[in-house]
């Protein structure tokens, strides 16, 4: 029997690198959600963005909308939380496959997909470091096989 040591180790610090970016994203885009709720926080954020785009030298017509742009977080937010719970979900499936080496192609499957979760999720910058950990994880799962005791 194959020790998948490696695999749990990269994959358990991927997951929690990759929560702690998810949720940090979410909490963010659920903070700015509510504060521009309010009629104070969509005027001060209207007015900031559109003096923003005039500082930078931009037409308004060629940017969005405040409005589009408060739509494009709360949207976000919600995405944001979805596939938080998609990659808790996917991992604790991962982990319980790979756990004594049950079903290690499903892990690494699961790990692939909560790769590509966190990267997307992350905006790539963020989500680089454990989405690369748990692709690592993934490629270890798929590659190593157990010895044939029959070959010399």
């Amino acid at each position: 029997m194959i020790k998948r040591t490696a695999e749990v180790v990269l994959a358990v610090i991927g997951m929690l690198f990759g929560l702690v970016t998810l949720v940090g994203f979410t909490v963010i885009g659920f903070i700015l959600d509510s504060a521009a709720n309010t009629t104070d926080g969509i005027d001060a954020f209207t007015r900031n963005y559109y003096q923003s785009v005039e500082e930078a030298g931009l037409a308004v017509a060629d940017v969005p909308s405040a409005n589009q742009i408060l739509d494009m977080v709360h949207t976000y937010a919600i995405l944001a939380l979805i596939a938080t719970l998609v990659f808790i979900v996917v991992l604790v499936i991962g982990l319980i496959g790979i756990t004594g080496n049950k079903k290690p192609v499903l892990a690494g499957f699961m790990f692939l997909i909560g790769g590509i979760i966190v990267t997307i999720g992350g905006f790539v910058v963020a989500g680089f470091i454990p989405g690369l950990l748990l692709v690592i994880a993934a490629i270890l799962s798929f590659v190593r096989k157990p010895k044939d005791p029959f070959i010399a």
